[in-house]
């Protein structure tokens, strides 16, 4: 078909809108990629939208897309056995060779897989795709791919490809562009289409889906390609996304789908974010300066819309996509006004999407979602006049088809040869006219006494090809072979009258075997013969009669008075049985008359050639001589002539003779050549070879190009009667089809192939079935063409949308509105809440009509009152617009600024995601933390993996999880934690806690070990303080809040999630500090030693490198003075005894490890009054001393005592000890107030005091 009827694919053409003034379209050059199958669907629709429309005011169509250089196209895969276009078989497809991609629009094909996986090192040679392939080598070996096949549904091997293929992909990019900047200088070709440019920017559309394979792995590097190439060769393009959602492909794979389909949006909501580093570049050689996102613009598509319309035909919403992208190209109002919209709606997508939290515990704290993304829909109220007038568009083909070919007569005689026009035929074009032969040579009385040689003698019918072949010749000069050979015997006859006379007999007899060599072949002789002339001349004959006649034979196939196939087909059946009837046929006729004319020859040669060689050997003397008397000189000279009269005759008759032998053998090749019966078909037809096969081979295929056109106007009729997703249907009453005259018919058929050049060029196209679309898109073109000629001499009438709504009432006028608007909703299916602002503002609605002030006036009211309810379009947003096609009116609706979050589907999507994210790799970069989760957790989730968050920063800052060292990781910035001593391993980085919690498996054990170093930290008020003032640099310096514009021109405050956290943390852990009466001071000092690096690393370390653990977009740009580094506490003993002293400005003593906890104690003493100023050096605190010997604890003992046990050796300074402001148990020696001075050692060691 040319277009089969559904979702608005039939050609639309302007109804009769005379008084109209169409106006010039703005047209933005654009250039279409389709990545993977679904590319491809939707851009062979556009392609067929832009070939088939009626352009201008003077309907011009387009024969190829050449001609519409203003649109360019890119199909780009790796899934060679793709099925086109919905799998539309080539072969039933007219317009496949016209909409097909070129091989300079396509880039389908494998690639050397093997390259990169040959063995475990083949990727160090390509270190630009190490760096991102998640794929090792020996697992790309496992999976087994076969890239002929596509990608597998694994999006790691798309992106591969599209590395693989990156430069020819630049060049073609590169390369369109430049044919559509050519375009802009085709004033000739915009005048004729009435378009005009709007140059301000270049537009590229880039069409995939995120469930497959190829598309799902490569659109991301195709939009940053797409804008980097754009930036170099047009200066400005907008970059558009088209991305179709998985719900419409469940049935392959539905879990592999959703799971491809939830990492693909995570990657897009990161990179459309920005600061992704998603890619930098594609090969070694290329530094390309990229955009922060890929895409200007983003549209989701699904196969639900906002009105929970749902359709499991995804040939419908291709189908929409291209209309809508089509009319683009169309309809000046309603694409200019959709087009300025656009720009407007642009404001709805620059914020970010917050939803909202637990104010209780997270307060002010708002989660990030892009607004980047937009969905649309359109839908078609469709009277059926145009589907109805291409169903008759068929009809009529059909009919033009049979009357200039002359084929399927429903009268079997009514177009056959009659057995006069046979005979006349062959009569003028065959040379096959009978003629009278009487030019019979004389006998004498005495031989005509034989009753057989009397027979001879009567006149006969003889056919003109026999004298036609007795004609030969060179250079164009025909002569007549036996008049040519009568000269010959002549001449030699007059020759012997100059010898003696006694040698005439002898001399006769030898002229005439030399006159027999000259016209009888001989196969030992290499001489040339009268004989191989005529042979020569049948030969050169038959290649001037298959020339003539198979031209004779197409002039009447174009002949509509005596043509078409049915006749010409008949004819020469009749000529072949004419020829070959063994009764009366052609063949029988001349073989007659060789025959007649050998005995003729041999009745001469045997009585008259002999009798008179006889009588003149006679003239010599004797009795003859005796009895005739008189002068023997003249009887020999009488007998002479008579004999050259005799022999010329025997030459001559032998020659007729031949002359129709060869043309029954020209008749046998010419019946050949027409064609010998193969056969009969199950209907018991003759199958005929040579120009009657050809001839019924046309036949046949005429008659199947009707049934295809049967067949299409078939399709087009139940379309009509199906219901599609994005039409809705006013049945009208079906306007009765004219019947026009076979002969009007064959005229515009004739009209229509002119330029074919008759019948004989018609014939290739016809014997082959690669050339049957070229014809019947050229009778479909005629055929509209014509059919619009009746419709605009027709008496104008109503518009017919006018007409059969004006005949409803307003409740089924209701019902048909309600039914159209809610299938424009955008084809997406989401949850629209209250949480997105303005919500009215990002719908627009345009409803492009025929007579659009008319119809709003008429029916505008009632519209508004059907918009469908709960979604938040509202009248203000509706417009109607003039369209100028009758019959029709098109609803177009768009929906600007919505978070993927929002989407129906997600959560489920995310289930696939983590189930099929264990078995195989579904990301398209080896460090799938770079990338957020595009949905909202629930408050249950968001708590659970708020409390995960605070134990990490827990953990962290107090040594439980620590940085792993090892270089180039990937993810890069993990951290490892001791399971148990001598185990330990790695968890992951900051991101990947931040979108999954703390790992299972070891989350109960961090939780413990957190507990416990917390548990030492709040045991001394210092150290507590200190942790505050850490988590205090946390909040501030590495999560510090971002800071937004605001509509006034200032900065807002953003808190993110991880400073939120931290705040959360923070806020703990000071209420903990209210619980020891920690004094304000205390904390404020805290506060200042996290002020300078100086400070901190007196009781802290840096976590190298741990800047970039954030996600960017939460966070305010680290600078030098603030690089976001994270720090951790130093837990060692010895520190952590000089964090009072640290706290309060004491000491600034290097940190000693110390050991933990050990045994039990006394219970403390009441801790000094906290912010009271620390007492002198010199003036040493009253503490009780606890001191560990060989696992015993003795004690408690005064400063005093401890220090008398010391300098008198019953004490070793390496023993452990505690006192109160102790977190662990320490050396003796690494508690500053007992470090004393000790006299020389003397040469014993005194034995251990007594511990009483």
């Amino acid at each position: 078909m040319i277009e089969g009827w559904g979702m608005s694919e039939v050609q639309q053409k302007a109804g009769s809108t005379a008084s109209k003034v169409e106006q010039s379209v703005k047209l933005r050059p654009t250039l279409y990629i389709g990545v993977g199958g679904t590319g491809m669907e939707v851009m062979m629709r556009v392609r067929r939208r832009i070939l088939n429309a009626s352009w201008g005011n003077d309907k011009v169509r387009l024969q190829s897309l050449s001609e519409f250089p203003l649109a360019q196209f890119i199909h780009f895969d790796l899934d060679q056995g793709a099925i086109i276009d919905s799998g539309r078989a080539q072969t039933e497809d007219l317009q496949y060779n016209l909409v097909k991609f070129t091989d300079d629009e396509r880039l389908v094909e494998s690639f050397d897989i093997e390259k990169y996986s040959r063995d475990d090192a083949s990727l160090n040679r390509y270190p630009h795709i190490q760096n991102w392939l998640p794929l090792t080598p020996k697992k790309i070996r496992e999976l087994g791919i076969d890239p002929a096949k596509g990608a597998g549904q694994i999006r790691a091997v798309s992106r591969l490809y599209f590395f693989d293929k990156y430069t020819r992909v630049r060049d073609k990019i590169r390369s369109k562009l430049n044919v559509l900047k050519a375009g802009l200088s085709r004033d000739d070709i915009l005048k004729k289409l009435n378009l005009e440019l709007d140059t301000s920017k270049f537009r590229i559309v880039v069409i995939g889906s995120v469930a497959g394979g190829t598309g799902s792995g490569s659109f991301l590097d195709m939009g940053w390609l797409a804008k980097w190439v754009a930036s170099n060769e047009v200066e400005a393009a907008d970059v558009e996304l088209l991305v179709f959602l998985p719900t419409g492909y469940s049935g392959a794979n539905k879990s592999r789908t959703e799971a491809n389909a939830y990492a693909a949006l995570m990657e897009i909501e990161s990179c459309m974010v920005g600061h992704s580093k998603y890619v930098e570049k594609w090969d070694d050689f290329d530094r390309p300066q990229l955009a922060s996102k890929p895409y200007d613009e983003v549209h989701l598509i699904d196969s639900g819309n906002l009105a929970r319309q749902h359709t499991d035909r995804m040939e419908d919403v291709y189908s929409m996509v291209a209309e809508t992208l089509f009319e683009d190209f169309r309809s000046a109002d309603f694409a200019n006004r959709k087009r300025s919209v656009a720009v407007n709606q642009r404001q709805h997508k620059i914020h970010m999407f917050s939803p909202p939290v637990p104010a209780g515990r997270f307060g002010d704290m708002k989660l990030n979602y892009s607004l980047a993304y937009s969905a649309f829909g359109q839908a078609t109220l469709d009277t059926l006049g145009h589907a109805r007038a291409a169903e008759y568009v068929y009809s009529l083909g059909s009919n033009m088809l049979k009357a200039f070919f002359g084929v399927a007569s429903s009268n079997p005689n009514a177009n056959r040869a009659s057995e006069k026009q046979r005979d006349d035929f062959m009569s003028e074009f065959m040379s096959l006219a009978t003629v009278v032969f009487n030019d019979l040579p004389a006998f004498s009385p005495a031989t005509l006494k034989n009753p057989e040689i009397a027979e001879l003698k009567t006149e006969f019918i003889d056919l003109n090809i026999v004298e036609v072949l007795l004609r030969s010749g060179q250079s164009g000069v025909e002569v007549d072979v036996t008049e040519e050979t009568r000269q010959r015997v002549n001449q030699r006859i007059d020759e012997i009258k100059n010898v003696e006379r006694e040698q005439w007999g002898t001399e006769v007899r030898k002229s005439m075997q030399g006159l027999l060599r000259d016209v009888i072949r001989n196969t030992d002789s290499m001489s040339d013969t009268a004989e191989d002339r005529v042979m020569r001349r049948r030969k050169a004959l038959f290649e001037n009669l298959k020339q003539e006649l198979e031209a004779k034979l197409y002039q009447y196939l174009d002949n509509q008075e005596r043509g078409g196939l049915e006749y010409v087909i008949s004819l020469v059946e009749q000529i072949k049985d004419k020829i070959e009837n063994t009764n009366s046929g052609i063949c029988v006729k001349l073989k007659e008359s060789s025959e007649r004319y050998t005995r003729i020859k041999d009745a001469l040669q045997s009585y008259e050639y002999e009798k008179q060689l006889k009588d003149l050997d006679e003239t010599k003397g004797g009795f003859i001589s005796s009895l005739l008397g008189g002068n023997k000189e003249e009887q020999a000279r009488t007998i002479l002539e008579s004999l050259k009269t005799d022999i010329a005759s025997i030459l001559a008759f032998h020659l007729r003779a031949k002359a129709a032998y060869e043309a029954i053998e020209l008749m046998k090749d010419i019946s050949k050549w027409l064609g010998n019966s193969q056969g009969v078909d199950d209907n018991g037809r003759t199958i005929w070879n040579g120009i009657l096969g050809d001839l019924q081979n046309g036949q046949d295929a005429v008659i199947e190009m009707m049934k295809r056109l049967d067949r299409d106007k078939e399709v087009i009729h139940q379309n009509i009667r199906t219901k599609h997703a994005t039409v809705q249907i006013i049945e009208t009453e079906e306007a009765t089809q004219k019947n026009i005259d076979p002969r009007i018919l064959h005229e515009w058929a004739a009209e229509a192939f002119k330029d074919f050049g008759g019948s004989r060029e018609i014939f290739k196209q016809l014997v082959d079935p690669d050339g049957h679309p070229k014809l019947l898109l050229t009778i479909l073109r005629m055929a509209e063409y014509r059919l619009e000629k009746i419709e605009q001499d027709a008496d104008a009438h109503e518009d017919a949308l006018y007409e059969a709504l004006d005949k409803m009432s307003a409740v089924e006028r209701q019902k048909i509105f309600s039914d159209w608007l809610q299938r424009a909703m955008p084809w997406i299916d989401a949850r629209l809440s209250s949480d997105l602002d303005g919500i009215s503002d990002r719908f627009k609605c345009f409803i492009g009509v025929n007579h659009s002030e008319q119809f709003s006036k008429k029916f505008k009211a009632e519209l508004v009152g059907c918009i469908p309810s709960g979604l938040g379009l509202n009248a203000q947003a509706l417009s109607i617009v003039e369209t100028g096609e009758a019959g029709r009116a098109v609803c177009y609706v768009e929906l600007s600024g919505i978070p993927l979050t929002m989407l129906r589907g997600i959560e489920t999507w995310r289930t696939s995601y983590r189930k099929e994210s264990e078995r195989t790799p579904l990301h398209t970069h080896i460090d799938s933390t770079r990338f957020k989760h595009p949905y909202s957790p629930s408050p249950q989730e968001l708590n659970e993996l708020a409390d995960d968050f605070k134990c990490y920063l827990k953990a962290v800052m107090l040594g439980v999880l620590k940085r792993c060292d090892i270089a180039d990781l990937i993810p890069a910035g993990q951290y490892e934690f001791t399971v148990a001593r001598g185990d330990v391993r790695r968890l992951g980085n900051e991101r990947n806690f931040r979108l999954n919690g703390l790992p299972q498996s070891y989350r109960d054990n961090i939780y413990t070990q957190v507990k416990q170093k917390f548990e030492q930290i709040k045991s001394s008020p210092a150290s507590l303080a200190l942790l505050i003032g850490l988590t205090d640099f946390y909040e501030k310096q590495v999560y510090t809040l971002r800071l937004v514009p605001n509509e006034k021109g200032g900065e807002a405050e953003r808190v993110g999630f991880a400073c939120a956290i931290t705040k959360e943390l923070k806020k703990e852990l000071l209420q903990d500090a209210a619980d020891l009466n920690i004094s304000d001071a205390d904390i404020e000092r805290a506060y200042n030693l996290t002020e300078y690096p100086e400070d901190m690393q007196q009781w802290a370390s840096v976590v190298k490198n741990s800047d970039g653990d954030a996600y960017l977009d939460e966070i305010r740009e680290k600078s030098k003075d603030h690089p976001r580094l994270k720090w951790v506490m130093n837990m060692s003993p010895s520190v952590l005894q000089q964090h009072d002293a640290i706290l309060h400005g004491t000491t600034a003593q290097t940190a000693v490890v110390g050991s933990p906890m050990m045994g039990a104690s006394a219970a403390p003493t009441p801790p000094p009054a906290f912010g009271a100023a620390p007492p002198p050096l010199q003036q040493q605190p009253k503490y009780q001393y606890h001191v560990a010997i060989n696992g015993q604890t003795y004690g408690p003992y005064p400063h005093e005592q401890m220090l008398s046990m010391l300098q008198a050796k019953q004490i070793d300074p390496s023993a452990m000890v505690w006192r109160e402001g102790l977190a662990n148990w320490v050396a003796i020696a690494q508690c500053p107030e007992l470090v004393v001075t000790p006299p020389p050692l003397s040469p014993m060691t005194p034995p251990p005091p007594s511990f009483g």
